[in-house]
């Protein structure tokens, strides 16, 4: 995957989660469907459990529902 593919990903993830679609299984289908071509459950899982989650731009808020954090709003601040 390229870093571009990825960035899109990770944007489109934090945008979900920032305007309230806080389920992680709805994030995965709205991301898979608006990143047609380069997107599958499988990248969207990487992105966000090992990146995003990893790295503390998101957080488990409770069992599968999950909110941004500051540092996933400056984050999307400099992907947009």
């Amino acid at each position: 995957m390229k870093d571009q593919e990825r960035d899109i990903l990770r944007k489109t993830i934090l945008e979900l989660i920032k305007k309230g679609h806080v389920h992680y299984t709805d994030i995965e289908k709205k991301t898979v469907a608006t990143c047609l071509h380069f997107a599958t459950s499988n990248t969207v899982r990487k992105q966000f459990y090992r990146y995003l989650l990893t790295n503390g731009y998101i957080e488990r808020v409770s069992r599968g529902i999950y909110k941004i954090t500051q540092k996933g709003e400056k984050l999307l601040e400099i992907l947009t």
